[in-house]
Order: structure tokens, then C-alpha cells, then sequence
């Protein structure tokens, strides 16, 4: 992106603290953004000065009960997620459009939240989270190249099923493969492991939350202190 960053890791943590010091909660939802800077309109990059860094924070409330309880309803939206020769979805920007707008389609619908394809028909992720199945004792999460940016969470969770002997992997699968699945979940940060029990009109597996979502979701709070 040729967009140096001019703070330092010192004075970012620095900041962080001194915005969490003013919030004074224990548990915080922290936003770190950071803008090319002011200058002429125009789509030149040169046009830009000195890089800008803002910093929110915000109480980060309980997660419902029910999320976890009961599962949440899905759609697979007909907003396309970015290809990666366009806006690569590795990269965590502010360019949130089509998530906007695929979102916006599973609100209308009176769903949760949406999970996008590529061009090429296959699952990518949810629009603030990572996307998981499981078929016949396996667990599978599309790879990173299918399109999707990797998170944290997702990251975490693989190393911990693995070294759990749990039987997963990372591989392309289809809208008809995933809602074929025994069970299915999301991933995220602030959302740890959610289970999807439905998807557009069709119930996931038994339309409840599946034994093998429930005991990673437990595999993954204790491992995090959670």
C-alpha cells in the first residue's frame, strides 16, 4: 500500500493504555486505525501527508446466551467477496463495502449475519468471522487462498484441534456441501466459537448446536482463560 507507518510499536502500546486508563474497564473491545493522512483530493497517494492513528475503545459487553444455547441463522449472500487480485480479504482495511453489504441482505432477511463465496462458488467467511463445518467426524474451514482473511481465532483453533487429535483440515468445500454438513459454526475474537444451526430455510444437521462445536468451544475457553 506504500503507507509507512510512523508510530512505533512502544508508542502504540503506549496510547492503548493511556485510552484504556480513561474507559477504565476490564474487559475492552480496542480499534486501532491508522489513515494515510490529510492532503488534496485525489486518488494520488502523494497527495497525502503525515499519516493520522486514532484509537477506540469500548466496553465489551457479555455475549448472549442463547448465541451458544440455541445457534444463529445464516444466509449465503449474493454479495461476492472480493476477489484477491481486486482488494486482497487478507488485508484489514477499512474497506468494508461489500461486507456492508451483504450484512445489510442477511438484516432484511432477518438473519444473523451472512457467509460469502468467491467467484468460483465456494464458501469463504462470514462477514466479521471465519466459517467452519463439520462432516462425518471431520472438521474443515476453507483456506486462506479460497479468498478470506485469517483470523486470529481461526488460527488459534487450528492448532488447538490438532493438538487435540481432533481430524481437521483446510479445503475448499460449496454452498451444497456446507449446508449437507453435520454441524456448523463461526469464529471471531469478541464471538469465540458460535454455532450455525440454520442457513437460508435449511436447518444444519439437527438445527441445534452439534457436540463436537460445543467441546471445541469448551477446548477453546479453557485453553484461553475464558
Amino acid at each position: 500500500m506504500d503507507m509507512p507507518v510512523e508510530v512505533t510499536k512502544e508508542e502504540l502500546e503506549k496510547d492503548i493504555q493511556a485510552v484504556l486508563k480513561e474507559l477504565d474497564t476490564d474487559n475492552a473491545y480496542i480499534r486501532i486505525i491508522i489513515t494515510r493522512g490529510e492532503g488534496e483530493i485525489g486518488l494520488d497517494p502523494a497527495l497525502a501527508t503525515k499519516s493520522n492513528l486514532i484509537i477506540i475503545v469500548k466496553e465489551l459487553p457479555e455475549n448472549p446466551s442463547w448465541w451458544y444455547s440455541e445457534g444463529v441463522h445464516m444466509i449465503i449472500s449474493h454479495t461476492m467477496r472480493n476477489p484477491k487480485n481486486a482488494v486482497d480479504p487478507r488485508i484489514k482495511s477499512g474497506n468494508y463495502l461489500n461486507n456492508v453489504m451483504a450484512i445489510n441482505e442477511a438484516k432484511k432477511l432477518g438473519a444473523y449475519d451472512a457467509i460469502m463465496l468467491n467467484a468460483k462458488n465456494e464458501i469463504t467467511e462470514a462477514t466479521t468471522s471465519n466459517i467452519w463445518v463439520v462432516k462425518d467426524g471431520e472438521i474443515i474451514t476453507p483456506p486462506v487462498k479460497a479468498g478470506l482473511l485469517g483470523g486470529i481465532t481461526r488460527k488459534s483453533l487450528l492448532s488447538l484441534a490438532k493438538e487435540n487429535s481432533y481430524n481437521i483440515s483446510e479445503r475448499n468445500f460449496n454452498e451444497e456441501f456446507l449446508k449437507s454438513a453435520d454441524e456448523c459454526f463461526l469464529t471471531s475474537t469478541t464471538k469465540l466459537l458460535v454455532p450455525i444451526t440454520k442457513v437460508d430455510n435449511q436447518n444444519i444437521g439437527t438445527g441445534k448446536p452439534g457436540p463436537i462445536t460445543l467441546e471445541l468451544l469448551k477446548l477453546y475457553k479453557k485453553a484461553n482463560n475464558i
